[in-house]
């Protein structure tokens, strides 16, 4: 019987294996497309199923899957530009997990973000191991253990079925207000990545790019506030 899901992806030992799938927030998303870009990653592989949806993603004028793997030496970057079913999101994670065992895989680092629902000064990263030492590991890097909850979809099957199979498997989750696209989320989880692996690289963009967002939030915001007075001002006229 032919299976579901089929990984098309070179052999890599030892990789470090980054996911970035969609969100809340986008975080995920967001992270895991600045790393492969900042870090010129090429696309080295990409999933077939009969049960993704039938399309092409055009990048630069070229025809891209929805879901590919970009890679530079032993780093491996898991990207979606599509919500993946739940019974979708099994069988890919039992696929990536089946080939992280096969090359003795170094790292599995899974990025989402947290919705919180409010804003804060300092926007925190939680996070969980599939091992207890693991979790020391986060914790001594500055990131906040989640002792109880649920994390969904492909990061927390992929976190399941590290721990089953002993596999150093992380999950990373920036605090976000949830209701919106967050960089400066992105960039807070990659800063905790940068201390777990080699990776080098400036999160700079990605501030800059939140700053914009927030600008234009903040424009918004008192758009609409100047708004709202001006019709409290118009309805106490008629009865004055």
């Amino acid at each position: 019987m032919e299976k579901p899901v089929r990984l098309v992806l070179p052999k890599i030992e030892n990789p470090i294996f980054i996911e970035g799938y969609p969100g809340i927030g986008l975080v995920g998303h967001i992270a895991a497309n600045f790393l492969a870009k900042e870090l010129n990653m090429e696309m080295i592989g990409y999933i077939e199923s009969p049960f993704i949806p039938p399309m092409s993603l055009i990048l630069e004028g070229k025809p891209n899957p929805p879901l590919r793997f970009y890679g530079k030496d032993n780093l491996i970057i898991a990207v979606a530009d599509i919500y993946v079913p739940p019974t979708l999101v099994n069988e890919i994670a039992k696929e990536i997990i089946s080939y992280l065992k096969e090359t003795n895989a170094q790292k599995l680092i899974s990025i989402g973000g947290m919705g919180i629902g409010f804003f804060k000064e300092q926007m925190e990263v939680w996070g969980v191991g599939a091992n207890e030492d693991l979790n020391k590991e986060l914790e001594g890097l500055g990131v906040k253990i989640l002792q109880y909850g649920s994390i969904m979809g492909m990061s927390g099957k992929l976190l399941w079925e590290a721990s089953k199979e002993k596999i150093n498997g992380y999950v990373l989750l920036g605090e976000t207000f949830g209701d919106r696209p967050d960089p400066r989320a992105a960039a807070n989880v990659i800063e905790v990545i940068k201390k777990l692996t080699p990776i080098e690289i400036s999160t700079e963009p990605l501030i800059k790019e939140a700053e914009m967002i927030e600008e234009q939030l903040r424009k918004m915001h008192e758009q609409m506030e100047m708004a709202r007075k001006k019709a409290e001002k118009q309805y106490e006229s008629i009865y004055l």
